[in-house]
Parts: structure tokens; sequence; C-alpha cells
């Protein structure tokens, strides 16, 4: 499926997405913080030709890190929990694993800029459409296209929580009709609540995302309680 969205608003989701796929990173040796907790699941649907896939999102309002939950990361081994958080501070994606009893973290480097990449934005063009109210958020509409793909959002400021910690790709060039306050406006708070997405060449890639679900939650991981896969082998710590 191609990636090349123009705006940061649509490079979150695809990053976001990018974590399903098992994206090959260098190992870190940071040390992460005594817990990670959070405070809202943002729950999101992705619907595309061979289904229907579901993701929640765990957020800690004020922080520079997310949580990231799919029953689509454990299909294919059942016995075995997985739980992901990228922490945007350290620069660090840490997958924290349950399987044979044993609690692991797999810690990996991660830069937002090396996945979302340096494309000229300028080849979109960008323009602010009718607003409409999803799961009672009123929320702004966007469309960005070029010769091969459009995209249609919907994003709405009226929550406590936002994604916009991991917006630091640098855009070369503005897409033509982008008006900078928009951005703006979503500093603070900011979550997209419906996007979707037409490949003008292979339909077979449209998809749709849509958020199903924003509550809140106290869960929380303690990352003390999780070794390294040489220590889940007995090799040491």
């Amino acid at each position: 499926m191609k990636t090349q969205y123009a705006t940061r608003l649509t490079i979150t989701f695809l990053l976001l997405m990018v974590f399903q796929l098992g994206f090959a990173q260098k190992k870190s040796k940071a040390e992460l913080p005594p817990v990670y907790d959070f405070d809202y699941i943002y729950k999101l649907k992705m619907t595309h030709k061979k289904g229907e896939m579901s993701f929640d999102y765990y957020l800690k309002k004020g922080e520079k890190y997310f949580g990231f939950d799919s029953a689509e990361m454990s299909k294919s081994s059942p016995d075995t929990k997985m739980f992901m958080v990228m922490d945007n501070d350290l620069g660090v994606t840490a997958m924290f694993m349950e399987m044979m009893g044993k609690k692991i973290v797999q810690k990996s480097k991660l830069k937002g800029s090396d996945m979302i990449g340096d494309e000229d934005s300028s080849k979109y063009t960008f323009t602010k459409i009718d607003s409409k109210t999803i799961l009672g958020h009123e929320c702004e509409g966007f469309q960005s296209e070029n010769d091969d793909i459009k995209v249609t959002f919907y994003i709405t400021d009226d929550v406590p929580v936002s994604f916009n910690e991991i917006w630091g790709a640098n855009i070369k060039k503005l897409p033509k009709g982008f008006d900078p306050a928009w951005m703006k406006k979503y500093e603070e708070n900011g979550l997209m609540m419906e996007m979707i997405f037409v490949d003008k060449k292979k339909s077979k890639n449209n998809m749709t995302m849509e958020c199903v679900g924003l509550d809140t939650t106290d869960f929380s991981i303690s990352t003390s309680e999780y070794g390294s896969m040489m220590s889940a082998l007995g090799g040491g710590n």
C-alpha cells in the first residue's frame, strides 16, 4: 500500500500502522522509565478489501509516549500477549511480551523521521471540506490529493489527548492550499476520527479508518517486571 500522505495528520496513522508489520530496527540500550501509565484507550477500526482489523492505542495526557495493542499482533501465537510502547523522548519502541510464563521486553531504536521520509508535499493539493459529527465530537474535514491517491479525514480538538507529540516529520514544502493555522489549532488536542484512503490506480488498496471509541483507563506497564530475551533463556540479565 502506498504510504505517501501529504500532511502530518495522515502521516501519524501511517506511522502507527507500520508497527503492525514487525518493522526491523536496531536494538536499543535505552533505560525505560519504571512505569508507563495511560489515561485513555483510542479505538480504531480499519476496513479494507480483506475485511476489518481493530487497533487500540493507549494515550497519556501530556506525555510523549503511547501504547499499542491489537489482536492481530498475537493472532499467530494466541498464547503470547504483546503490548508495544513508542517513547518519543527516548527514541525507542519497546515490545512487552508474556510467553511461556516469562515476561520479556525487546527495545528497538525508532525515529519517526526515518519511517516517514521527507517527501515533497507540494505535489499534493489540500482543501478544507464540510465538517461532521462523529461519536458526538464535532470534526473538521480535510482532503489531500495528488494524481495517485486521495485522502479524506476528519479531526476534532474536542478531546483531552492527542498524537501531536509524534508529528515531528520534516515536510519540505507544504501542499497547495494548506493553511498552517489549521495545524496550529490542533497543537494541544487533536485526534483523527475518520480517514478514507482512495488509491486511484489500485482500488484494492482502498481503506477506511474510523474511531469507534475513546474510553478512560487506568492501565499501566511496570517495566521492571520484564527482562531481556537472554535473561528469559537463563543467560543473565
